[in-house]
């Protein structure tokens, strides 16, 4: 594991998710250019049901787009497959 102060709001998840980007606060412009078309799809897809792209992670060479709606969190992967159901936690 890393050693390093991570802001109360930010994204806890797997240990392969640690990565000094959790230390940046990425721009809805930024996040949105890390998605691919299939990842931007479902995005749009699911803001019709009211969930906000809040964070992008990249594992290995895929990046994993999580969307959060009130307590209810949502994950896209590569592939543009949507998870509501995802085995995650978000601090709050």
């Amino acid at each position: 594991m890393l050693d390093i102060q991570i802001p109360s709001n930010d994204l806890v998840a797997a240990s392969t998710f640690l990565t000094d980007s959790r230390q940046k606060n990425d721009s809805a412009n930024t996040m949105w250019d890390k998605l691919n078309f299939s990842q931007q799809y479902a995005v749009c897809s699911l803001g019709q049901f009211g969930y906000l792209l809040s964070y992008v992670r990249t594992v290995g060479d895929s990046s994993l787009a999580i969307l959060k709606q009130d307590n209810k969190i949502a994950t896209i992967n590569e592939s543009g497959t949507i998870n509501i159901n995802p085995a995650i936690i978000c601090r709050k």
